[in-house]
């Protein structure tokens, strides 16, 4: 086997549950995530359904997290290598590239709003704005990029100290944050159902799912150091679910106390008319969550490049991709991103759905480690690619967007002047995706076998 692909050794497993919550409350701990809770897929459902719609979509979403930390943690490999015993050693290059493409999306999209808010808050301290100053820009999301790309290259023992550190900062910081914005609007009084039904609850809940499944490529990448298989699975259930139902509710909160469409930009002027004690908590609190996020998706780019690319370095790597983010930030506009956020729960959801199935039902809960490289081995299937897991996702994604209204194929099919259009379904896209994608992949596989062999080649 390719050293590439071995396990991580007992050695390298030194993350218990409560390191593993921490690295993923602070990847909740972010302002994209106050923002996508003030979408107006939630805000139209009122504060108390709102709310229901945030948990509902956190279990779904975070029980698909840990089940695939659970994983990692048993087997020891990142996420990209363990989608080949379901789509074949070749086949998996294709979750792989999507990935590539949703981490530097994502670092992008933190770098630029990680500028936004800086930019907002320059205003309170003082300082050149982007407005007075252009370049500004180019100075907050090369700094911002700087940071991030470092963390990425410290190292499981480098996070382990490091997120302790800015987990406490990002707990004290969005304590005060939220008792400040309790102290400046009436919660009571937005206490009531909004204009959306009670089945419209699901159709919120898609927004929550998606930006659980964004993260579901990365999740085996840090468990796959965790002691045990049960410190994976509940360090990142909880570590994400605390923190991302937090930073939801506080976006919807703010979104419908002030009818802002930008509740993360609210969220900050708050601390920084506060005085000056407060705007520099807030520059703290932007910079330290950007850090804390972001790093993780610069850090499994070079993961899941590494599937495609065995040789890719790793610490030079953390580098390029942190560099192809800062280029990505200062090309992005806002407008963008709830299509974003759709397209990524259009082709992961189903993705992610057919390798837990094939690992839970099909395979057992069993992984030949020994072949998860080998040409001619028991991933192999057909020319390296497992021709049922392929269908039942290009299915599973066709659902989810025809539930959604065709949001993804109408976006960018519209920016080629062919635009697409349909009606959302009440019911939401995720639980049609789910069953349709696990459903067809299971009935393929009793139908014409797993196509897993059995006698294959040992090296």
């Amino acid at each position: 086997m390719d050293k590439d692909f071995k396990p991580t050794t007992p050695k390298q497993r030194n993350l218990g549950t409560f390191d593993l919550m921490l690295i993923w409350f602070g990847a909740a701990i972010a302002i994209t995530e106050i923002w996508a809770g003030g979408l107006p897929q939630l805000t139209s459902l009122g504060l108390m359904l709102g709310l229901v719609a945030i948990v509902i979509g956190r279990l779904i979403g975070n029980g698909l997290m840990a089940a695939m930390a659970r994983i990692g943690a048993g087997t020891g490999l990142p996420t990209m290598v363990l989608t080949r015993p379901a789509f074949g050693l070749r086949g998996s290059y294709l979750p792989a590239a999507f990935n590539i493409l949703q981490l530097i999306g994502w670092t992008g999209w933190m770098l630029f709003v990680g500028f936004l808010y800086m930019d907002i808050l320059a205003g309170f301290l003082g300082l050149p704005t982007n407005e007075e100053q252009p370049a500004m820009r180019f100075v907050w999301v090369i700094l911002l990029g700087a940071l991030c790309a470092l963390w990425a290259a410290g190292g499981q023992r480098f996070w382990k100290v490091a997120q302790r550190i800015g987990a406490v900062l990002l707990f004290l910081l969005t304590i005060a944050l939220t008792v400040l914005v309790f102290q400046q609007y009436d919660v009571t009084a937005m206490w009531q159902p909004g204009q959306g039904s009670a089945l419209g609850i699901l159709g919120g809940a898609d927004l929550v799912i998606a930006m659980s499944v964004s993260w579901l490529p990365l999740v085996a990448d840090y468990s796959r150091y965790a002691r045990k298989r049960r410190s994976g699975s509940l360090g990142t259930f909880w570590g994400y679910f605390i923190g991302g139902t937090w930073m939801y509710a506080v976006g919807l909160l703010v979104a419908l106390a002030t009818a802002s469409e930008s509740p993360d930009q609210m969220v900050i002027e708050v601390m920084g008319r506060q005085g000056i004690g407060w705007a520099v908590a807030a520059v703290v609190l932007v910079l330290v969550s950007t850090v804390t996020t972001t790093f993780l998706d610069i850090f499994s780019t070079v993961v899941s490049t590494q599937n495609l690319w065995p040789r890719f370095p790793e610490k030079t790597g953390n580098l390029i991709i942190g560099a192809l983010g800062i280029g990505t930030a200062l090309a992005l506009n806002v407008f963008a991103y709830q299509p974003f956020l759709e397209a990524i729960g259009a082709i992961f959801l189903p993705a992610f759905t057919i390798v837990l199935a094939d690992y839970y039902f099909v395979q057992a809960r069993t992984i030949r480690v020994a072949q998860i490289a080998v040409k001619g081995g028991s991933y192999w299937y057909r020319a390296g690619f497992n021709w049922r897991a392929l269908l039942a996702w290009l299915l599973g994604f066709l659902v989810y967007d025809w539930a959604r209204g065709w949001t993804s194929i109408g976006f960018f099919s519209a920016q080629l002047g062919l635009p697409v259009s349909g009606t959302p379904l009440l019911v939401g896209a995720s639980l049609p995706c789910l069953i349709v994608s696990g459903a067809v992949y299971l009935a393929l596989v009793f139908f014409f076998g797993s196509g897993v062999r059995r006698k294959a080649k040992t090296a």
